[in-house]
């Protein structure tokens, strides 16, 4: 069928108005499980947060006492003082007098909406900050001092292989050496294997926190029939009802506890650590302690332009580093 003669249509029609959604549409990701799971309420008073941290002696097999006989005092295990220091973070942006004056679809205020974006993608710059493997600088007046990540305070992992790595000191003042370490496949044995140090050292992790990579291959350990030791939880279904084909796992229960499964997608940007380690993580030893609160903090007028900075000046503590444990290069 052919378009009438003479018709007046829309491939050669002038002034049509333009159909723009008075929306915007934002799909990059914004969460930031980690931080979601520990508290940050935590309040800093110095560019140097130290605490203290206190274990208890081990268990003897050879308590025994004579009747009637003296007690020697038993030496007292010695606190131990540790540390982070706060580091800043921060991202400026400007918005010119012109870019606030027109009328743009799906926003209200130009200012307002870069104030908003900046202050996701901060918040994400924080998240992959606490968790990566960075030992604390002091910085000085020509650098820049840096917080320790989660990774650099803790010692528990699998210990298969011990020459894969050079484990960190455990107080934020070095990091993990992974240099001459080979990847290996992750396994719910090494997942158990550096959960079992942290319930030794008296740790209850409560969610292990995995990339998206690293989600896709815990999940196929508990689904898949080959692997031993995963046991599946199955479900009769009536005939009524429809089937729901199960390709994930949220919740572990491992030989030391039940953890809730977190994927982050955040530690998929770094694929030299981040993406390829499994956290398990005890939530009531690690806390992020602002020195300064995220703020925005104008920078005054430029030419016909307003610049800002959104920042936050902060640190993690970890108060109690072998509560905590991980396993890293995995394939």
């Amino acid at each position: 069928m052919a378009m009438i003669t003479n018709a007046q249509n829309t491939f050669a029609q002038v002034g049509i108005r333009e159909d723009l959604a008075n929306v915007v549409y934002r799909i990059d990701p914004e969460e930031t499980p980690f931080q979601s799971n520990i508290s940050t309420s935590g309040r800093a008073t110095n560019r140097y947060v130290e605490w203290q941290v206190q274990t208890l002696a081990s268990p003897s097999l050879s308590n025994f006492q004579l009747e009637g006989g003296t007690i020697a005092a038993t030496a007292a295990t010695a606190r131990t003082r540790i540390g982070n220091r706060t580091a800043i973070s921060a991202i400026d942006f400007a918005v010119t007098t012109t870019a606030s004056a027109v009328d743009v679809a799906g926003i209200d205020d130009e200012l307002d909406e870069q104030r908003l974006l900046r202050g996701l993608e901060l918040k994400r710059d924080m998240e992959v900050i606490l968790l990566n493997n960075q030992a604390q600088f002091v910085g000085g007046t020509q650098t820049a001092t840096k917080c320790a990540g989660l990774a650099s305070y803790i010692t528990n992992t699998d210990n298969a292989g011990t020459n894969r790595f050079t484990a960190a000191t455990g107080d934020g003042t070095d990091a993990w050496n992974f240099t001459a370490a080979t990847t290996r496949a992750l396994s719910l044995t090494i997942l158990n294997g550096a959960l079992k140090e942290a319930y030794i050292d008296g740790g209850a992790p409560d969610f292990v926190m995995l990339s998206p990579d690293k989600k896709i291959d815990f999940s196929g350990l508990a689904l898949s029939s080959s692997i031993s030791g995963a046991v599946q939880v199955r479900q009769n279904i009536s005939k009524t009802e429809a089937a729901t084909i199960v390709g994930s796992v949220e919740s572990w229960l491992s030989d030391f506890g039940s953890l809730s499964v977190t994927v982050n997608r955040q530690m998929a940007s770094d694929t030299s650590f981040l993406d390829i380690t499994a956290f398990m993580v005890d939530s009531k030893y690690a806390e992020v302690a602002f020195l300064e609160p995220m703020q925005n903090r104008a920078k005054g007028i430029t030419g016909l332009a307003d610049e800002e900075t959104i920042f936050a000046n902060y640190t993690l503590k970890v108060g109690a580093p072998k509560s905590h444990a991980f396993v890293s290069n995995l394939a």
